[in-house]
């Protein structure tokens, strides 16, 4: 029995932990003060420890029990930054994200 325990363990600890930081991106402003439309804030993902040729999913959640789809990307490394997400393409409100493997 401790065998397999210290197994799943070692299994445990050998996997990578995928990390998913959210950055914000501040609208821009011009030198004399103009708010600049196509430079609107938002938010981009930047991700790390992912496998590469695997295909990945960022979703959002109100409630941790239903999930939808925000983005789906593919990768030919180990880190990526997502694209910006302008606040108008995001859910309206609070809500939480986490990123999945899928086959």
């Amino acid at each position: 029995m401790n065998k397999i325990l210290s197994f799943l363990f070692a299994s445990a600890v050998a996997t990578q932990a995928i990390s998913l930081e959210i950055k914000l991106a501040d609208q821009k402003v011009t030198s004399k003060c103009v708010v600049c439309s196509t430079c609107a804030g938002g938010i981009y993902f930047e991700i790390k420890d992912i496998d590469p040729f695997v295909p990945y999913w960022v979703q959002y959640s109100y409630d941790l029990k239903k999930w939808e789809d925000l983005y789906n990307f593919g990768s030919f490394g180990d880190n990526l930054m997502s694209p910006l997400f302008h606040w108008h393409e995001l859910p309206p409100h609070q809500c939480y994200f986490r990123i999945i493997q899928k086959y």
